[in-house]
């Protein structure tokens, strides 16, 4: 490929990847170049990872098994978050999913018997803002987060999210008498929750 085309064609991938709403393939942007060779793909990917890469700019170009997406870099994320979809989630729902998140896959049964009744209607919101996905499983249902809610919050995997929620006591701590006294999660059980 000559220079012109390959510049175009790295265009084209850094607009594909700005307006998508999820990780797109190697071999989906190979297509939208015009079934260009996976290798070529790889090489447009490295050379605007080397751009993006520079400490001046506030986006990076996450890639991982053949996925690439851009995101905010980690150090600006919490300045700009505002700005993101979905700031409207209010605060209560936000700790329902933080308590999904935290301890998925979890029941529903035990979300509700953390977050009490309201749960439910949490729960219907972040599956239908598609932040979270339940699987029946008997007479409950199985829920976990999705990859909207890694992509959303900036995240590689769920295991990032327990990092930074380190020591955030988890729904079998909930109950236990070390955790009544150490944290909001577990005032929310004693006082009722919050809404």
């Amino acid at each position: 490929m000559d220079d012109a085309n390959r510049g175009n064609d790295l265009a084209v991938v850094e607009a594909a990847l700005f307006l998508a709403t999820h990780p797109l393939t190697r071999r989906g942007l190979a297509k939208i170049l015009g079934d260009v060779p996976l290798a070529y793909v790889d090489r447009l990917l490295e050379d605007l990872q080397s751009v993006y890469a520079d400490p001046a700019r506030g986006i990076e170009l996450h890639v991982e098994e053949g996925r690439a997406l851009l995101r905010v870099k980690s150090a600006y994320v919490e300045r700009v978050a505002h700005l993101a979809p979905q700031q409207d989630i209010p605060q209560p729902v936000l700790r329902t999913l933080a308590v999904i998140a935290y301890n998925q896959p979890i029941t529903q049964a035990d979300v509700v018997r953390v977050r009490g009744n309201k749960a439910y209607e949490h729960i219907k919101e972040l599956e239908e803002r598609g932040l979270v996905r339940g699987e029946e499983q008997g007479r409950t249902v199985l829920l976990s987060i999705t990859e909207d809610f890694l992509r959303h919050f900036g995240l590689s995997t769920i295991d990032e999210f327990r990092f930074h929620a380190a020591g955030a006591p988890t729904v079998q701590e909930a109950g236990s008498p070390e955790a009544e006294a150490s944290g909001p999660l577990d005032q929310e059980v004693k006082d009722g929750q919050d809404s």
